[in-house]
């Protein structure tokens, strides 16, 4: 067993991925729970950034989503999983530096400085339109009853508390197991 597979259950794992393979959804929100914190960590080290580190880790569960018929039933779930995760943060951060680098030529070849707040706003503006459009890509096969919270929790930003109360359930309902 590798440091990776340390903190997984190895036969959890497997079958989770084996299911998310077949498009079992709730096998995949059971992944995202068993992994959300981890992977967390794992983008705020690469990137140190708290907005970029919270797309790239929605994004990592999109891509292992999109991805799991590529995992092969022999080799690490962990390994597979992180690889997925670290791909993301480094694409997303190197996307990020592109565009700073193309807005801070735009300033100067029109003879006008590149105000940095503007650049960092026009990243972001972008970077939240192009990870909502994949988001409710994703979202679309989800069933209704759960897309209704995961709008409130992510488009809405409200809190599971509030949700609770809106759908008449407990908080522990709509967390984790």
């Amino acid at each position: 067993m590798n440091d990776l597979d340390v903190h997984e259950n190895p036969v959890d794992d497997r079958q989770l991925l084996l299911k998310i393979q077949k498009g079992d959804h709730q096998a995949l929100a059971k992944l995202i729970c068993r992994y959300q914190n981890r992977l967390y960590q794992l983008t705020a080290r690469v990137c140190g950034d708290g907005s970029l580190t919270q797309e790239a880790t929605v994004e990592s569960f999109y891509k292992i989503w999109r991805k799991a018929h590529q995992w092969h039933h022999d080799s690490s779930r962990g390994a597979w999983i992180y690889r997925i995760a670290v791909h993301t943060v480094l694409d997303l951060r190197s996307g990020r530096q592109r565009w700073q680098r193309r807005l801070q030529r735009a300033g100067r070849a029109g003879d006008t400085r590149a105000d940095p707040d503007l650049i960092e706003q026009m990243v972001a503006t972008e970077q939240r339109r192009r990870i909502s459009t994949e988001l409710e890509r994703a979202i679309g096969t989800v069933k209704k009853e759960d897309w209704v919270l995961v709008h409130m929790f992510y488009f809405e930003s409200r809190s599971l508390k509030d949700i609770a109360m809106i759908l008449d359930a407990t908080p522990d309902a709509l967390t984790c197991s």
